[in-house]
């Protein structure tokens, strides 16, 4: 029965000296990772970001640069998608017609997202 209760004592003290080690003394930091594994929600953000900045100085060449580490190979369906979830959201006006102009602009069109691509 002492060597029982000894393991089990012995288990919980390594298993909280692990934790204790692992998220408190030497915690995983990731860096650098590749935008194409990033989780949808960041994905989402990045393709939002690229077409604020492409609303502000129309700059195609610089959208698909920031657009092509997300690892799509149609960027204008990527943005398209974003367009039409956006109108799903309920998000801002504004958000979805910068969303539908990159889309526009990229080559990829819908008749959801069209009525936001005149001012």
């Amino acid at each position: 029965m002492r060597k029982i209760i000894i393991s089990f004592v012995a288990v919980a003290v390594g298993v909280g000296l692990g934790v204790v080690i692992g998220w408190y003394v030497w915690p995983v930091t990731y860096t650098e990772a590749q935008p194409n594994r990033m989780g949808a929600s960041w994905k989402d953000e990045a393709i939002w970001m690229a077409a604020q900045a492409f609303a502000y100085d129309h700059d195609l060449e610089a959208a698909q640069a920031r657009l092509r580490p997300l690892g799509s190979d149609d960027l204008g369906t990527l943005v398209l998608d974003r367009a039409t979830r956006a109108i799903e959201q309920n998000l801002s006006p504004t958000q979805i017609a910068d969303l539908a102009r990159l889309a526009a602009a990229l080559g990829a069109r819908s008749p959801h997202t069209d009525v936001y691509l005149t001012p």
